[in-house]
């Protein structure tokens, strides 16, 4: 054997870099030996799982969505704007705004309650395991036990993890639909049945519920009654018409008509539209495989998977995914070399 060619081997083997990367997203890279195989569009896909299982990662998924919520809050705007537009058009005044409203006006409620965590990704036996304990949870207090006295109780069982507390004072879009539903339902001082969320297991007592002053429901009362009179989408459409400019120029003029009235999205609703991206997320990720915390080794290889998983929500994810690649590459500086 000739042990000096072995030797130029081994260093030569020590000196070599490693395989440069083919495909960069942000901090996470990929070589051409993990792409082997894959088609164009097959790695474009990868670049999107990959921006999504980084943003789970390191919790900076709101970030990743903010382009696009904000997209969803401007359509609210002018959804507002053509309500306004519409009741000048009809000559609805203030006086018969404050009349419909007396019949059904918005409620702020301040809710106790005490919660048995279950998401809704736990196991059937967790879940079932949760619910029992809301159940008792509820007879203690329907016994006349306090709900600190009812945490401390069921912590005690070491088990499913239980909170309780006063919530601050909410509107409706403020809390989880089934949340503020159970909510709406009580008066003062009763006590709802157990009502599951995406949290787990509640059981809420209401404790005042006060009417919203028209001034801060004014928004959402007046969009009733614009579609109620009309069609207030096409009355903003002829309102953009008669500028005679381009989409784009329109949609500018309008948002800035908006500002110009001072025209808001209630806080309630602003909340909502980041939990719907927030849920969105939620679904990809638990059909993708991505979780917080991962090191950008752990993304790289859940991305990897991800792109390989035949599952049919898997499947899903990825085809909702593309829809949003845009914010991805917002988000993150994605690199290609030449060739690949």
């Amino acid at each position: 054997m000739d042990y000096r060619a072995l030797l130029t081997l081994v260093v030569f083997a020590a000196c070599a870099e490693p395989e440069p990367p083919s495909v960069t997203v942000g901090p996470a890279s990929f070589t051409e030996d993990e792409l082997l195989g894959l088609s164009s569009s097959r790695r474009e896909t990868l670049i999107h799982l990959t921006g999504l299982g980084l943003a789970v990662a390191d919790s900076t998924t709101a970030a990743l969505g903010a382009p696009l919520v904000l997209e969803w809050i401007e359509d609210r705007e002018l959804e507002i704007l053509a309500a306004e537009l519409t009741l000048e058009k009809n000559e609805v005044g203030e006086d018969a705004l404050q009349a419909r409203y007396s019949t059904d006006p918005d409620w702020e409620l301040t809710v106790r309650h005490i919660l048995v965590f279950s998401e809704r990704w736990r196991p059937t036996s967790h879940r079932e395991a949760a619910a029992e304990k809301a159940a008792r949870a509820l007879s203690m207090l329907q016994a006349g036990s306090e709900f600190p006295d009812v945490e401390t109780t069921l912590m005690a069982e070491a088990a499913e993890e239980v909170g309780e507390g006063l919530m601050p004072p909410g509107r409706e879009g403020t809390w989880v639909p089934e949340f503020w539903g159970a909510a709406l339902a009580l008066q003062p001082g009763e006590l709802s049945p157990v009502t599951e969320t995406q949290y787990g297991f509640h059981v809420l007592r209401l404790e005042n519920r006060q009417v919203v002053p028209l001034s801060e429901a004014r928004s959402s009362t007046i969009r009733e009654i614009a579609a109620s009179i009309d069609n207030p989408a096409q009355v903003l459409e002829a309102w953009m018409a008669t500028s005679g400019q381009g989409q784009n120029e329109q949609r500018a003029a309008a948002i800035e008509e908006v500002r110009m009235r001072r025209l808001e999205v209630p806080p309630g609703e602003r909340a909502a539209l980041l939990r719907q991206w927030e849920d969105q997320v939620t679904a990809w990720s638990t059909a993708l495989g991505f979780r917080y915390g991962y090191a950008t080794t752990e993304v790289e290889v859940a991305a990897l998977a991800a792109l390989a998983n035949a599952n049919q929500s898997a499947d899903i994810a990825r085809t909702e995914l593309a829809s949003h690649a845009d914010l991805i590459r917002a988000r993150y500086l994605v690199q290609i070399e030449a060739g690949t």
